[in-house]
């Protein structure tokens, strides 16, 4: 009894609260918005054309725990409004909520049991997704039929077609899901800010603005052409070609992207316009077909991984490896040398942390990394950059126009997160950190030499005492 106790007292302790508030606040919000976006499609009751929310939860579930299991519900309740009472239900009413939670909050746990490193979204992820999609929506359908057709008219047609729609409708959603999953985890890992000049710098090329263009202007084509002969519908399928191509040249991450901005193009000119030639049906197995043709070829490319993750990402603390931060770092230049605005670098490293590896083995030091590399991000503003160097070294880059007194105000902040005791299970350790902060362009005009410089200084900061930062001057080159 004491033992789970303990054990329980050691989770509670572990979680951050302000973290839980605000992924919580999130999870409702992002729920209640993709169910405002079914509702737009909404063909007939209970049923859309594509159903995103009940798949998004799924894969928030897998990546934040078991622990928002609670919030999950909440959502669902909130997720009806406006267009529902959601504080009169009855047996009737709560009954789908219950079907959503059950099924959905068990399909994340599942998935988050089957993939234990939830840090790469690997070729493993991307068949038990897939399964985990087909296998949710055919339970869906199932509670669906059993709730609202009656057994007296099971062969009605139309009743049949609805469960067909519904079916559909939750398996396009639930797949349709993933690029914003795996944008949301993109920002999170690397801050909004670093996004959009990631984006700019890697997306926005020709050749791939070329090919997402050629997506628009076949789904709006077949469907303006449909309006006048409907053999023109079956053309729609076309949008596989270029989704397939991108999937096979840049990697599963972009056909995704292309897969569902083209859907989604396709999905609103379909309800503006209220063009009937292009059944419901047919118009959700070209967008269901799109979503999963990136997944199955995209593992053709070189990069096995979404996104590049393998080459993005440090495995351990789930921040920015050095090549995405030199690649996000470039365009962040770019834009101060634009502006004519200062970024600063600081160094980081963590006094005392080989120490806590040797005494306590490197699990407890993995652990407490994890827990450094959080600390860290929550430091910092999304518009910043973050990555692991090294080790127990990492880099920080703050975007903007930032001063001294702005970095020094950072470099503060941060050693006082880290200051704090941490407990895992074999005790409780104290850490540090020593920061060296060198200023853009003051200081350099280039990554390589700002990092350098940075690193620098923050060996004069460990020679100072540690736990403390110092800026790069001149006289120590």
């Amino acid at each position: 009894m004491k033992s789970a106790l303990k054990k329980s007292d050691t989770y509670f302790k572990n979680i951050d609260f302000n973290r839980y508030i605000f992924n919580s606040i999130f999870f409702v919000f992002a729920f209640w918005c993709l169910r405002q976006i079914a509702y737009l499609f909404q063909v007939s009751e209970q049923v859309s054309v594509f159903y995103p929310s009940s798949g998004f939860a799924m894969l928030l579930i897998y990546y934040l725990g078991p622990k928002y299991l609670p919030v999950y519900f909440i959502a669902i309740i909130v997720g009806s409004l406006p267009q529902s009472n959601a504080f009169v239900y009855d047996l009737d009413t709560l009954s789908p909520v219950f079907r959503q939670l059950v099924i959905y909050g068990t399909a994340g746990l599942i998935l988050r049991k089957i993939n234990s490193n939830k840090k790469n979204l690997d070729n493993i992820f991307v068949s038990s997704f897939i399964l985990a999609s087909i296998t949710t929506a055919l339970l869906s359908a199932a509670f669906f039929a059993a709730s609202y057709i009656k057994l007296d008219s099971l062969l009605n047609l139309q009743q049949l077609d609805s469960v067909s729609l519904f079916f559909v409708g939750d398996l396009s959603g639930a797949l349709m899901s993933l690029p914003i999953f795996v944008f949301y985890r993109y920002a999170k890992v690397i801050g909004w800010g670093a996004v959009t000049a990631d984006i700019t710098l890697n997306i926005f090329k020709l050749d791939k603005t070329i090919g997402l263009t050629l997506i628009l202007l076949i789904s709006s084509s077949v469907i303006y052409l449909g309006s006048f002969a409907e053999s023109f519908t079956h053309y729609y399928y076309f949008i596989l070609i270029p989704i397939i191509s991108a999937s096979v040249k840049w990697g599963m991450g972009i056909g995704l992207m292309y897969a569902f901005i083209g859907n989604v193009f396709t999905l609103t000119i379909y309800s503006v316009l209220e063009f009937s030639h292009l059944g419901v049906l047919q118009l959700q197995v070209v967008c269901a077909v799109s979503m999963i043709a990136p997944l199955l070829i995209g593992p053709l490319h070189k990069q096995k991984d979404l996104f590049y993750e393998n080459s993005m990402y440090d495995e351990l603390t789930g921040l920015a490896n050095m090549r995405l931060f030199k690649s996000v770092s470039t365009a962040m230049i770019a834009s101060a040398r634009r502006n004519k605005a200062e970024n600063a670098f600081l160094f980081i490293d963590i006094d005392g942390f080989k120490a806590i590896n040797d005494a306590f083995g490197h699990k407890a030091g993995d652990e407490l990394l994890k827990h450094i590399g959080q600390l860290l991000q929550s430091c910092i503003r999304d518009s910043d950059a973050i990555a692991r160097f090294g080790g127990d070294e990492f880099i920080i880059q703050l975007d903007g126009n930032t001063s001294k007194k702005g970095a020094a105000s950072v470099a503060l902040n941060i050693i006082k997160s880290i200051s704090n005791s941490f407990d895992f299970d074999k005790g409780t350790v104290s850490i540090s950190a020593s920061i060296g902060i060198a200023i853009y362009p003051q200081d350099g005009k280039d990554i390589a030499s700002l990092i350098n410089k940075a690193d620098r200084a923050m060996y004069i900061a460990k020679d100072s005492g540690k736990s403390c930062y110092k800026f790069y001057r001149p006289e120590l080159s």
